[in-house]
């Protein structure tokens, strides 16, 4: 009887620490992190997930990357599916339909940090959380803040026996396109600029509000100003394979071609530098390239800078408590390391210590970016944001592409809008 009793209450002893073997299992999180291409960024975060790991041994991170454009479309599918990665980044126009819908978790202010929503925000330049704010509440913290200036190559002008010296309206910037533009035949071999499609919120929207027009005028009228849009889409059409072929939303990026001093102008942030430091360190070191303020039209009636932007690290609001905690963890952790993201990558974290840093000082050209912010407008970022842009997306490129008069795109680009909004 002893004997049973004994083997009794060691079989229970075992149970026990099964039992609490299986707790500690079930309290490892693992997070699923989504994020875009960048192979700067890459190196560090990878650093950085090393580093948390191990102050956090609880915690296991798996990263994925995807190209911008397909990131957005694996996040949609996922959701969709009612899955989704636990953490990831979108920028501030393909966020509202996931905030709108309540698929984002708010945040977690002891998770990143802080010891208040209060403390947190006022960490960070003012505007910085409003694309991610519904019924005061937070649910997203920046990764990025960004603006587009016009990148030069001088050694392309001289080429082409340019004067050394940026174009300050799109007009001049068409003509130095024209003198710089290589063909062969009819084939267009190189190009001189061209724009950042398909981010028509930040490139081309400012192009119609130089105009004098906008999305929604104050009153909330859509497509504010036909005139300006027209005048806007006819010069993307005399840009374009049916005007003067010099660019389409076809051809390979202007932006990854500058690096290589495959074209001689584009649009892009200050990380721009950062991937030529590390793609063509002969170009970045030598003074053959320099970077200039976003360009205006000659009859501009407003000096608008390109829209301004933020990418955001969000949450999947449908994890379990354990997993968003942890992820907010990984997001304070990342953002504690801001000096690292714009020393190694050139990637602006809009924290007040930051903005007012000699290191974002000191960095080339920054100069020129804070004094094109001050002339900026934040791109919208309001409900069905990202399909706002596909639609000008679609009336830019039906002109571009297929020679549709810009008055019948912009009659179009309002009925869609206006369906899409009351819809």
């Amino acid at each position: 009887m002893t004997r049973v009793k004994a083997d009794f209450f060691i079989y229970l002893f075992i149970l026990i620490l099964l039992s609490s073997c299986g707790g500690e299992k079930d309290a490892f999180v693992s997070i699923e992190y989504w994020t875009h291409e960048d192979s700067s960024r890459r190196a560090l975060e990878e650093r950085l997930i090393e580093e948390f790991e191990k102050e956090n041994p609880d915690i296991d991170v798996v990263r994925t990357e995807y190209g911008s454009a397909e990131l957005l479309d694996m996040i949609t599918a996922s959701f969709a599916a009612g899955k989704g990665p636990d953490l990831f980044n979108l920028p501030s126009e393909e966020i509202s339909d996931l905030l709108y819908s309540g698929r984002l978790s708010e945040i977690n202010s002891a998770a990143l940090g802080y010891d208040s929503e209060n403390a947190l925000s006022e960490a960070y330049i003012p505007g910085a959380f409003d694309a991610v704010t519904l019924d005061s509440g937070i649910y997203g913290v920046p990764l990025e803040y960004t603006i587009w200036c016009l990148y030069v190559n001088k050694a392309r002008l001289a080429e082409a026996g340019l004067e050394e010296i940026a174009p300050e309206t799109w007009e001049e910037l068409a003509d130095i396109s024209k003198a710089l533009t290589v063909r062969d035949g009819g084939v267009l071999v190189r190009r001189g600029f061209d724009f950042r499609y398909p981010y028509y919120l930040a490139f081309f929207v400012p192009l119609v509000r130089q105009l004098g027009g906008d999305v929604f005028s104050p009153d909330g009228d859509i497509i504010y100003n036909e005139s300006a849009w027209e005048k806007a889409l006819q010069f993307m059409h005399d840009w374009g394979p049916l005007g003067d072929n010099l660019g389409s939303p076809t051809y390979r990026n202007a932006r990854t071609l500058f690096n290589s001093a495959d074209i001689a102008m584009c649009l892009s942030g200050l990380y721009q530098e950062s991937r030529l430091r590390e793609q063509n360190p002969e170009l970045f070191s030598s003074e053959e390239w320099f970077v200039a303020p976003f360009p205006v039209f000659r009859d501009s009636v407003s000096n608008e800078a390109a829209s301004h932007y933020y990418h955001y690290f969000l949450v999947n609001g449908s994890s379990d408590t354990n997993t968003k905690n942890a992820a907010w963890k990984l997001a304070g952790y990342f953002t504690a390391h801001a000096e690292e993201y714009l020393d190694e990558i050139g990637l602006v974290m809009p924290l007040k210590s930051i903005m007012d840093s000699e290191a974002l000082i000191d960095k080339p050209f920054a100069d020129v970016f804070l004094s094109d912010l001050e002339r900026s407008q934040p791109v919208y970022s309001g409900p069905h944001a990202s399909e706002v842009q596909s639609l000008i997306g679609e009336a830019v490129e039906s002109v571009m592409l297929y020679s549709v008069p810009p008055e019948k795109a912009v009659q179009a680009l309002r009925s869609s809008i206006s369906d899409l909004l009351e819809n």
